[in-house]
């Protein structure tokens, strides 16, 4: 019995030092909301787990933030309310194939790549809100053995702006934090 005991401490450390190098915001007052919407019909993934965005700029010890992100219009919206001034590019997408309620065991992880590209990237200068795009993913073709490979392309069939934001709004975690909620609306009256 000691020894599940300390095999289990052991795996809690291991996991809370994995996630460690994900940012937790409390205090919204400086920090921007980011949205994007991505197609992902032409990939192997038809569900998402997880959407990363990178901070570049300033350096930072956790330079990840994650996203929330739902089914919308035929793709996926991925918003979060809690970036700084900064550089940040979108950084990963990760998910599975899956038949109804049952999914792969394999994992799909999509790198937008790192500095370079404009694909997902913006600068910050103050808080507010921002768009990184709306994109669709498609497989390039790749030789027998070689690893596979996708396009970034600007997505024709993504909903408005106004659209994803009012979505966003909708948001139970979005509506517990007044001062991104007056923001997307001054942006919303701005459209």
């Amino acid at each position: 019995m000691q020894i599940l005991k300390r095999a289990a401490a052991l795996l809690a450390l291991v996991l809370l030092g994995a996630c460690s190098s994900v940012t937790k915001v409390t205090d919204f007052e400086n920090r921007s909301v980011a949205y994007g919407w991505v197609d992902i019909k032409d990939v192997e993934i038809n569900h998402v787990s997880s959407i990363y965005i990178q901070q570049y700029r300033p350096k930072t010890d956790a330079p990840y933030y994650t996203t929330g992100f739902k089914k919308f219009k035929d793709g996926f919206l991925f918003w979060t309310i809690a970036l700084p001034v900064g550089s940040h590019k979108l950084d990963t997408i990760k998910g599975q194939a899956c038949l109804g309620i049952l999914c792969s065991n394999t994992l799909y992880t999509y790198n937008f790549g790192k500095q370079g590209d404009e694909v997902g990237a913006l600068v910050i200068k103050a808080p507010g809100v921002y768009h990184l795009g709306s994109y669709k993913m498609k497989n390039e073709k790749t030789g027998w053995l070689e690893q596979s490979k996708f396009q970034v392309l600007p997505a024709p069939n993504a909903p408005s702006r106004r659209e994803m934001l009012e979505e966003i709004l909708k948001d139970d975690d979005t509506q517990d934090t007044p001062i991104i909620v007056e923001r997307i609306k001054r942006e919303l009256a701005r459209l």
